[in-house]
């Protein structure tokens, strides 16, 4: 009897560990993020920005927003301070627009 008992329960903790791990991967949902550009025209070196949160702006001559169904909030001041813009949809520009911080609401 003991056996069975040892069993059933190792059965059961592997249907946990796995529902523990659908869960998981099932969450993993893509994160809108914003591209960042060092040189002129959207060229040069690259960063990205995908947390939630705030983030600073590591280069000022290009953006590029991918919309993946969380908006964001641009910021003329790091630490998402100062004059705002919400972005809600894919969106690019190249060119220093003063845009210093992001904020992605998630």
């Amino acid at each position: 009897m003991a056996a069975k008992c040892s069993a059933t329960s190792a059965a059961a903790a592997a249907v946990a560990i796995l529902a523990v791990v659908a869960m998981a991967i099932g969450s993993a949902e893509a994160t809108s993020y914003l591209t960042m550009w060092a040189g002129p025209g959207c060229s040069g070196n690259t960063a990205t920005a995908g947390s939630c949160g705030c983030s600073d702006l590591q280069f000022y001559n290009g953006q590029e927003f991918s919309y993946q169904g969380q908006t964001a909030t641009l910021y003329t001041e790091t630490g998402c301070a100062g004059t705002s813009y919400l972005v809600f949809e894919d969106t690019q520009a190249c060119g220093d627009f003063g845009w210093r911080s992001i904020n992605i609401d998630c």
